[in-house]
């Protein structure tokens, strides 16, 4: 359990860190302006997927669970887009309107650590039912 999880924090650091100083390098090699602070944005999708992971690999340990993992990974979407809401609703959706970049700077690392995620969950969810 504990080897897990580290796997997932270093996973999801890995991630983190070559999602970030890639957006760092691109938007300024192209001159990019971005009006919000992409490094929060990113950090909130690690830390959030992480915790969901997380979060099946406790439930996972639960028997009356370990069939319906499916069914409380369905939510989380829905739970992290509101949380995204919240934390930045300010700083991102506060914006009249965002650039070409910056929404390409919002959904190119959501759909990266969505991937992750899921990767994770599967390979959780398939252990459990072998």
């Amino acid at each position: 359990m504990i080897k897990t999880l580290m796997i997932y924090v270093i996973a999801f650091a890995l991630l983190y860190f070559a999602i970030s100083f890639s957006q760092d390098f691109i938007y300024k090699y192209i001159g990019a302006s971005i009006r919000f602070n992409f490094w929060d944005t990113n950090l909130f999708l690690a830390i959030v997927s992480f915790v969901i992971c997380a979060q099946i690999q406790l439930f996972s340990l639960l028997e009356s669970l370990k069939t319906k993992l499916g069914f409380v990974y369905l939510p989380t979407f829905f739970v992290k887009g509101i949380l995204f809401y919240v934390a930045f609703k300010d700083s991102v959706f506060g914006l009249e309107s965002l650039s070409t970049p910056e929404r390409f700077c919002l959904i190119i690392p959501f759909l990266f650590f969505l991937v992750l995620e899921v990767y994770f969950v599967v390979k959780t969810i398939s252990k459990n039912m072998s």
